[in-house]
């Protein structure tokens, strides 16, 4: 029996068009923030598929068959590289999008009107739910299928590679799917913050919501939330003696960023709570407290980091009383 069969796929964070340049990784990643949906073009100087008629046809049916199934987008990042994964919902090969096709809206803006021209530079199309980063030292955890050997990094290695994953990323990637919660900290523990910022509580407006089928949601962004936790010197905010582990990722005390007021009743306000004021840095014990404790344990904790934040938060024109707060973890 076959393995799943998963895509690598290679390219340079800085895309030059007319005018200048732009940055591929935040124009794919806010559009599929926006539309919980992304086609990603693969570009290729080969004049043939990047990937067979059979492969794509195996993709598929594996999709099909509700099998897990990634594109790994494996960037360099002006020398630095960082690995990025998106659930799959569709392959395209070349010309298989035709012009003015209303996938198009799922294609960043400054590559989407050459989609099925003759200036079409993709000969590859990978349809994705997902866009989030993952670490770097993921790339270990995968084998080229043909040959069992690890990704090349050299700049002359082909930029399309057809990849087999361990056990352990398969759970890794399962779990940020279906734990958006999980997935929420995940991704602020991935971005890069100075241990020295300044932080101004002012107004924001609210944050954008989540499009497409279903309920849509207010955005988290997570470097606010991972500025947060950097002010708070990654320690834990109801108490400074709580220590859990070392991150991986930051080695640092491993924190949890928290909404003090629940990022699900932004309607109340008509300032965003999406603000480092409202942002708390907890352990993970004690995030599990808020979460999930009776409501006569969680009181205490809640009226302490009102007593401790209301002053910002008044500075980022959000006002609420403490009563008003506790009513939110009852």
């Amino acid at each position: 029996m076959s393995k799943t069969l998963h895509l690598v796929l290679k390219f340079p964070v800085d895309y030059i068009i007319a005018g200048g340049t732009t940055d591929t990784i935040t124009e794919h990643k806010q559009l599929c923030e926006y539309k919980n949906r992304l086609i990603w073009g693969q570009g290729s100087n080969k004049s043939t598929s990047v990937v067979t008629k059979k492969n794509r046809d195996r993709v598929q049916e594996q999709i099909s068959n509700g099998i897990d199934t990634y594109s790994f987008f494996l960037a360099n990042n002006k020398g630095e590289r960082e690995l990025y994964v998106g659930k799959m919902i569709n392959i395209f090969d070349k010309g298989e999008i035709p012009e003015g096709s209303p996938l198009t809206e799922y294609i960043p803006s400054y590559y989407s009107s050459n989609v099925g021209t003759e200036n079409d530079r993709s000969n590859l199309y990978v349809d994705v739910n997902t866009f989030f980063k993952i670490d770097l030292g993921y790339i270990d955890n995968m084998t080229v299928e043909s040959s069992g050997n690890k990704i090349p990094f050299d700049r002359n290695s082909t930029p399309t590679f057809l990849v087999n994953i361990n056990i352990e990323l398969d759970n890794l990637l399962f779990k940020l799917l279906n734990n958006p919660e999980a997935n929420f900290q995940y991704q602020v523990e991935q971005e890069e913050v100075p241990d020295y910022v300044t932080v101004v509580d002012q107004p924001n407006d609210k944050p954008s919501k989540t499009s497409g089928s279903g309920s849509s949601s207010y955005k988290r962004d997570y470097n606010t939330a991972k500025t947060a936790i950097v002010t708070a010197e990654y320690r834990c905010e109801i108490d400074a003696s709580h220590e859990g582990c070392i991150s991986r990722v930051t080695h640092k005390n491993y924190v949890e960023a928290h909404h003090l007021i629940p990022i699900e009743y932004q309607d109340d306000f008509a300032n965003s709570v999406d603000v480092e004021a409202n942002i708390v840095s907890l352990c993970v014990g004690c995030h599990k407290k808020l979460h999930h404790a009776a409501y006569t344990v969680i009181k205490p904790l809640i009226e302490k980091l009102y007593d401790e934040r209301i002053d910002r938060l008044r500075y980022c024109d959000v006002e609420l009383t403490k009563s008003k707060l506790l009513s939110y973890y009852k």
